[in-house]
């Protein structure tokens, strides 16, 4: 046996063995999604309840498992942004996508705008997304599973000035496809400064006489002879652009523009649609001119005036996919603007009709894939509640509002009414503004649930946007359901400044109900009851304003922490708390120490942006099962499940921050965590028995540990820092 078939041998083995290890209790958290519950609007069954909302997502095709069928991808333009992947199910002329979660996690994290298109020419779908001022490029080098590489941090085109990066301004998106039709994709965007759109042409197939190459030059600063006003969206067609060569001075435009290159008629000439950020609808421009040299001729401010107009509230965004599987691309129409937006019924879909080869647009609809998901607009805050008394536990989800269109959101709650069993829920959309708590104007419900006094019923504590807490007291008379009436609407005068989540709980076990908030700086106040359970008192300044030593703010952006206490399955008290960036951490160590600092004991990325957490059990397991609502308007639900931690990769965005080495090892390892302070390191075999384990009080960045008494075989290194839990497979030799 040669040396690399002994390599390759001894690799298997390890590979094999680790396939069959089981899943071990002390790595990440003990949750799966559990999106299998029903539920129906309308006698209807949501086709992807779970899927989590929509507030600007942008659309292209990608084959997810390789099946040879294109399925959709969706990036939600946000702080953080959030991939979102749905496979498709349909036959021919037939429009049905799954929600499909396990694919999310293999995408890179990006920001701002995602775009996939293959550019080297090999049949997958590569990703074009933000990078600083410019592009990103990962290739697509998926086999058996999906898997990208970053093959450019920030693309690059010969330019009268030298070689600079291709500019793209993180509100806007470029148009990538191939302009000049000679097979390789080019780009489109508007300049830095100017009115006008640059072309960055592809130089891939002229130098190389392929496409797998990324090499660009400015072929012109003034595509299509047009020119954006700098005041509003008016295009002036038939522009000379003598006095728009390139240049970095000059009249600024008002920043914000999305383009689609796409040939309309059939005249293999590349037309081009643009949405402007201060304006509801889609300008279409023609291309008369020619391959070689385009030349816009006339203009559609009404785009499509031959059917029903785009006319979103502001920033439209079109996108070019075939959505019914007829071999014709449709059109998607959606808000680029994660803020003051439609934020619900927000995606439009236009049927392609042609029969021709040309791009006719029929309109379908405002909500599509939205009107098979739960989505209350933006800022979901879930929690479960039995509201008509039958012992099965319903669901209340409050937001931050629907956007309304003058600029104002509408808050309230939507009800959903568990049909179901004690052990197989099912639920219904009963009420999308329940108790009409829309009419109050508050900025924003994010609902909690206590008996505050004593009277035997669940009456409701809701924080909002402004950092104000709100009591709503129940009166419905016995066997009715739950009726919510506002009795204090700035309880006992709690500011905690922005957006507060609430919950409540006897914290100290003395009998009464006490009550935590999560705040938009990411850490808990904690307020005692120092009243009595039938008449609650708090004081207006916490009882502890950094409880448990919690801070879930990123160094980049907010917190918005959201607690949620409950009991493990022997009476120790866990605290959940989610973050914005969509981190579930898990906190323990609390009962006689509540005015210690908390052991962060797991910590799990959900996938949703400025997640809020609740829970209970709904399935009579005896464990809680936990509820997520999601910034983008939709909710999740996790059960407690033994997922293979050693088949998924760890979904922290910060994984690749923390360093073991030497892997493998023989004496001692090196930990490295660049980003985060390591508080403990812990070494487990892989039958989850602790091995070492080192806390740190100085907290460094680096440390090493001596594993010199550890046997030859496989273990768990897991790195508690003081944001994040991190679990890596060592190999010792």
């Amino acid at each position: 046996m040669n040396l690399f078939s002994l390599k390759y041998f001894q690799l298997l083995i390890v590979c094999s063995l680790a396939s069959s290890l089981p899943y071990i209790g002390f790595s990440q958290m003990q949750l799966v999604k559990f999106d299998s519950i029903e539920v129906s609007s309308n006698g209807e069954q949501l086709l992807n309840p779970w899927a989590g909302g929509f507030n600007s997502p942008q659309f292209s095709e990608i084959d997810l498992n390789n099946d040879g069928i294109k399925d959709l991808f969706t990036f939600e333009r946000d702080w953080y942004g959030m991939s979102k992947c749905f496979l498709n199910k349909g036959g021919f002329m037939e429009t049905y996508y799954v929600h499909s979660p396990e694919y999310e996690h293999l995408f890179p994290s990006m920001q701002n705008w995602a775009l996939l298109a293959d550019y080297n020419c090999d049949g997958k779908a590569d990703i074009f997304t933000s990078a600083t001022a410019g592009i990103a490029v990962y290739r697509n080098d998926s086999q058996e599973t999906l898997s990208f590489t970053k093959v450019s941090s920030l693309l690059k085109a010969e330019t009268p000035e030298g070689l600079t990066n291709i500019f793209v301004s993180p509100p806007d998106l470029p148009a990538i496809t191939d302009i000049d039709m000679d097979g390789d994709l080019d780009i489109l965007s508007f300049g830095i400064l100017g009115n006008t759109v640059f072309f960055y042409k592809n130089l891939s197939m002229e130098k190389y006489g392929n496409c797998e190459a990324l090499e660009f030059e400015l072929a012109t600063e003034c595509w299509g002879y047009f020119s954006e006003s700098s005041q509003d969206n008016s295009i002036t067609l038939f522009d000379s652009c003598e006095n728009k060569k390139y240049k970095l001075t000059g009249s600024s435009r008002h920043a914000g523009s999305t383009l689609l290159a796409i040939d309309l008629n059939n005249d293999m000439l590349k037309d081009i649609l643009i949405g402007d950020i201060s304006y509801s609808n889609t300008v279409m421009l023609n291309n008369g001119g020619s391959i070689d040299e385009a030349y816009m001729t006339y203009s559609d401010t009404s785009y499509p005036s031959y059917d029903v107009k785009i006319d979103l509230n502001v920033f439209p965004a079109t996108y070019h996919v075939d959505i019914n599987n007829d071999n014709k691309k449709d059109l998607i129409v959606s808000p680029n603007n994660p803020l003051t937006s439609e934020n619900f019924n927000n995606i439009w879909y236009y049927n392609n009709i042609s029969s021709s080869g040309d791009n006719v647009f029929e309109f379908k609809g405002t909500s599509f894939l939205q009107e098979g998901m739960i989505d209350v607009g933006e800022g979901a805050k879930a929690s479960f509640i039995d509201i008509n008394n039958d012992g099965l536990l319903d669901i209340l989800t409050g937001n931050f509002g629907y956007y309304n269109g003058i600029g104002n959101y509408e808050s309230s709650l939507l009800f959903m009414i568990n049909t179901g069993t004690s052990t197989l829920p099912k639920y219904d959309i009963v009420d999308i503004d329940y108790n009409q708590l829309s009419v109050l104007n508050l900025s924003g419900i994010y609902p909690c649930f206590g008996d505050m006094d004593n009277d035997g019923d669940m009456d409701m504590i809701s924080g909002d946007e402004e950092g104000k807490i709100h009591l709503f007291s129940n009166n419905a008379l016995p066997g009715q359901n739950a009726n919510f009436i506002l009795t204090d609407p700035n309880y006992m005068n709690i500011d905690v400044g922005e957006s507060s989540i609430p919950q409540v709980y006897d914290i100290d076990n003395d009998g009464k109900l006490d009550l935590l908030v999560g705040e938009k700086s990411g850490t808990i106040n904690y307020f005692k009851n120092t009243g009595t359970a039938e008449q609650a008192f708090f004081s207006s300044s916490p009882t502890n304003d950094f409880f448990g030593g919690i801070d879930v703010m990123e160094e980049c952006c907010g917190g918005y922490s959201s607690p949620y206490i409950t009991q493990d399955t022997v009476g120790n008290s866990i605290l959940y708390v989610s973050s914005e960036d969509g981190h579930l951490y898990k906190y323990g160590d609390i009962d006689g120490n509540l005015n210690g600092q908390f052991k962060l004991e797991d910590s799990l990325f959900v996938n949703a942006l400025r997640a809020t957490v609740s829970g209970g059990d709904i399935n009579n397991d005896g464990k809680d099962e936990i509820i997520i609502g999601e910034f983008t308007g939709g909710i999740s639900i996790l059960k407690n499940g033994s997922p293979s931690w050693l088949a998924i990769p760890n979904l922290s965005k910060a994984e690749n921050d923390i360093l073991i080495f030497p892997n493998p090892a023989t004496n001692k390892i090196k930990v490295m965590s660049p980003s985060f302070r390591i508080t403990t390191i812990s070494v487990h075999n892989i039958m989850g028995q602790l091995l070492k384990e080192l806390s740190l009080k100085d907290r460094p960045y680096e440390t090493e540990i001596n594993i010199s008494d550890i046997k030859t075989g496989i273990y768990v290194v897991s790195v508690h820092t003081n944001k994040l839990v991190h679990q890596k497979k060592l190999f010792v030799n």
